[in-house]
């Protein structure tokens, strides 16, 4: 009767995962209040990242040795050292604004120079990849121009995973609610449907959960895994009593 309980729990909690409650991608959309924002060729780009220790930067000066092809590291301070320029103060600002900065410095020194900044290394900030039913999850280098394909392209799915119902969560950055939407990926790798590849930001979350016939396979595991050892085990002292008689 006891096991019979407890498939009768479970065959209530797959009907509840597999069709009760869940929110419509249309409708998490809707409910995100526009936070999330579809990528596209121009958003898709690391126009809006902003730098941070320890980013670093690669300076590209045509003409000018001191700067072309220098890469450098932004301090804890904030700074970076550069030659001929000296320390300059660079946090929080984006590629293109270091850029105009740096060419009226070197414009001092040189004519008609245009000094251009980019990102070498990104390592200040991150997203994450959640689930045992991806194959690489954990934190992930944010780089401004992440999507949802792109990070669960990079994560990967395994044979456990339920791409129905991927969800991205986007915590707050002050003391309200944040903001969650769930994309069916088959939709995009199957119909080419992209209308749900959202740019992520910095500190985004995305869960992969269990299939519900993966959950049933493994709380299966759970039920009868010990009744099954346990019968091998029986078998097994009977066959040793037969073959002492």
């Amino acid at each position: 009767m006891r096991v019979l309980s407890h498939w009768l729990g479970l065959s209530g909690l797959l009907a509840l995962v597999g069709c009760g409650g869940a929110t419509t991608p249309s409708e998490a959309t809707r409910s995100s209040d526009g936070v999330f924002r579809r990528a596209s060729t121009l958003g898709v780009s690391a126009t809006e990242y902003r730098v941070a220790p320890p980013d670093k930067l690669m300076i590209h000066a045509p003409g000018v040795k001191e700067l072309d092809q220098l890469t450098t590291t932004i301090r804890p301070d904030g700074m970076i050292q550069l030659n001929l320029i000296g320390e300059v103060f660079f946090a929080g600002q984006t590629p293109k604004e270091i850029g105009k900065t740096l060419t009226e410095a070197a414009g001092k020194y040189f004519n008609n120079v245009a000094v251009q900044a980019d990102v070498f290394e990104y390592n200040s900030k991150f997203y994450a990849v959640f689930g045992t039913a991806v194959q690489n999850p954990g934190r992930k280098v944010y780089t401004g121009r992440d999507t949802v394909i792109s990070a669960v392209a990079s994560a990967g799915f395994n044979q456990n995973s339920w791409p129905q119902r991927v969800r991205v969560s986007r915590p707050s950055l002050d003391a309200g609610d944040g903001a969650t939407v769930e994309i069916d990926m088959t939709r995009v790798y199957l119909a080419g449907d992209t209308r749900q590849n959202y740019l992520l930001n910095e500190g985004d979350i995305i869960y992969v959960p269990y299939s519900p016939l993966a959950a049933w396979d493994e709380k299966t595991r759970q039920l009868f895994g010990p009744l099954s050892a346990g019968a091998g085990t029986v078998g097994a002292m009977q066959g040793v009593g037969a073959g002492s008689r």
